[in-house]
């Protein structure tokens, strides 16, 4: 799979994330926005760690290998499990995946459906 078609799926289809995966990417964000949170210590940053901040080893092993890893992982096994029920915009001409669910022009040919 090229790199746009996982970004898509990673970026559009979480529905499909197993409860694990998640629970990774609430865990990435988290680390980045909470970590190493400097200051006092608030309630709320604490409740806010507690909700974003990942316990589950299962969840920590799934980024082991980075974040783009997991990206990539996380993408192909939705679109090999779920192939047939994502709904992926592709250009009508060059038949590659679009920036967004609801684009109307392509990023590679510049074909225009509005």
């Amino acid at each position: 799979m090229y790199p746009e078609l996982l970004d898509y799926i990673f970026n559009y289809c979480s529905k499909y994330y197993s409860e694990t995966e998640q629970k990774a990417k609430d865990h990435y964000f988290g680390t980045l926005k909470f970590g190493n949170y400097p200051g006092n210590k608030s309630p709320k940053i604490d409740e806010l760690k507690k909700r974003f901040l990942a316990t589950d080893t299962n969840a920590l092993k799934l980024l082991e290998n980075g974040y783009p890893e997991f990206i990539r992982t996380t993408a192909t096994r939705i679109y090999h499990e779920h192939m047939h029920e994502l709904d992926l915009n592709v250009c009508q001409k060059c038949k590659k995946i679009t920036r967004t669910p609801k684009a109307k022009q392509c990023r590679f040919c510049f074909h225009d459906w509005h």
